[in-house]
């Protein structure tokens, strides 16, 4: 039996034709597969994934980081493990990103409303001064502890992708969901629940 003719043309002929779409489809599955486990709410359905957990930050499931910040208002410094028990929020933001300035009242609102329930909101900014920050809290109105990670090992702990970005954190310590973007009223909602049960 005779083998198939070669292609004429080389690697040209072999990039214009399905190669490069089947390249293509692949990287895109795989890029979805990853952006899926970073959404899912089911352990389980992340451990079936082929993927390395390296390949982002902390997922829904798993143990949050700890870490230790000072806050730009008081100056004392914060340990999230010291918050155990607890639920919390941890928003990666910074000054001069407009989504972050159109949630934080939102965040703040939510600090003042689930505060009977234990709620703590960490919103963790990186490598801005304490005067820049204090400036922002100011003209905002924040009460809520924003904490200064000056030298970016949080954020590097967390893989955090861009600003803002929200983790939600239970009672035992693990992260119960996640938003990437801003967070809406409805979105900052239904992830609370998660975490304030």
């Amino acid at each position: 039996m005779d083998s198939p003719p070669a292609p004429r043309g080389g690697l040209r002929a072999l990039l214009g034709g399905g190669f490069l779409v089947g390249v293509l489809m692949a990287a895109a599955l795989v890029g979805a597969d990853w952006f899926n486990r970073l959404r899912t709410d089911a352990p389980a359905e992340r451990a079936a994934s082929s993927l390395p957990v390296a390949a982002a930050g902390p997922l829904v499931g798993d143990l949050a980081p700890d870490f230790e910040l000072i806050n730009a208002g008081s100056g004392k410094k914060v340990r999230l493990s010291d918050l155990r028990g607890r639920p919390v929020l941890v928003n990666f933001w910074a000054t001069w990103c407009a989504p972050c300035r159109t949630e934080m009242p939102a965040l703040e609102k939510a600090a003042i409303t689930y505060r009977s329930d234990g709620l703590e909101i960490l919103a963790v900014n990186f490598g801005e001064s304490q005067a820049a920050v204090l400036a922002f809290a100011a003209e905002l109105g924040l009460k809520i502890p924003l904490l200064l990670d000056s030298d970016g090992a949080v954020q590097a702990s967390y893989r955090v992708p861009g600003y803002p970005s929200s983790y939600f954190i239970d009672r035992q310590g693990r992260v119960a969901a996640l938003q990437l973007g801003i967070l809406t009223e409805g979105a900052l909602t239904a992830r609370l629940a998660r975490i304030l049960q």
